[in-house]
């Protein structure tokens, strides 16, 4: 008698509702254009990015077998994301890709710092000019509240570099100026490519739980159709003072609990909480171009 045939995993389908697959797939073109739109800027073509891809409908493949009660063979992998399995053999000997998460770095936690601390906020709780040298508040001691392990100095270069902040001399005392619109990297920078990429992952993974029943994870948006550019432009601002009050009360609490967990063991966790603004100008005659946006 030949060996009995494996079980079947059990999996309930009910439990996780899907979208049909072309449903998914037209879904995903709007989604899409934009992030192809940057890729054929920066000169990258779709044989570039289908090579990029396959480690990653490996890895997704490999946790959805995992999450499911599944082994994850490469014969399993490869069925599931349909990459060879020659490429998936040679992706699980060159180790396994951890996705690791960036720390912030030392320039945005001083700038993160800078505008929550009642003490370097100005009346109207913007972060506040302040004299690069001697007792708080100053640069010196904003930046060294932060750490002791990097010089002011290195902190205060990296935020000029990035355009965040200028220096001044007033009455003959130089004065850190901060940019008045936070912590934005230039455009084309690595730090706001560094912040496309985590912003944008983390809101695709929190609307994808909630359509994979994950949830519920805050992630809504308010919609507004014909009205005018004056209307939009007056709609942007206000999203901007709205983002700036909830982004001061979020980074006060976030700090303060930040700092009361900082040594437990279970503190594994991470958050992110964002908002954005779009807005564009509409073809509604078929005959008239399009204009760019």
């Amino acid at each position: 008698m030949g060996r009995p045939p494996s079980p079947l995993p059990v999996v309930d389908s009910r439990a996780h509702p899907m979208p049909g697959a072309e449903d998914a797939l037209r879904a995903l073109g709007p989604v899409l254009a934009p992030l192809v739109q940057l890729l054929l800027a920066a000169g990258i073509d779709y044989t570039r990015l289908a090579a990029e891809l396959k480690p990653v409908f490996i890895e997704q493949a490999r946790a959805e077998l995992l999450r499911t009660g599944q082994k994850d063979t490469d014969s399993a992998i490869s069925t599931l994301s349909g990459v060879h399995r020659k490429d998936v053999r040679e992706w699980r000997e060159n180790g396994l890709r951890g996705r690791i998460a960036q720390e912030l770095s030392i320039s945005s936690q001083v700038f993160a710092r800078w505008v929550q601390d009642p003490l370097y906020r100005d009346r109207r709780k913007r972060p506040r000019p302040l004299l690069r040298l001697g007792p708080a508040p100053s640069f010196d001691t904003l930046a060294r509240s932060v750490t002791r392990d990097v010089h002011p100095y290195s902190v205060l270069s990296d935020l000029l570099r990035l355009g965040l902040v200028q220096v001044q001399v007033v009455k003959g005392e130089e004065m850190v100026v901060p940019h008045r619109d936070g912590f934005v990297p230039p455009p084309g920078s690595r730090e706001i490519l560094e912040l496309f990429s985590a912003n944008l992952a983390d809101h695709a993974w929190a609307a994808v739980g909630n359509l994979r029943g994950q949830g519920p994870r805050l992630e809504q948006s308010v919609f507004a159709e014909g009205i005018t550019a004056e209307s939009a432009a007056a709609l942007g601002a206000l999203a901007r003072k709205l983002w700036a009050d909830a982004r001061s009360a979020m980074i006060a609490e976030a700090t303060s609990r930040y700092d009361a967990d900082r040594h437990r063991n279970d503190a594994t966790c991470r958050i992110r909480f964002g908002t954005y603004f779009w807005s564009e100008i509409c073809c509604t005659d078929p005959s008239a171009e399009p204009e760019s946006p």
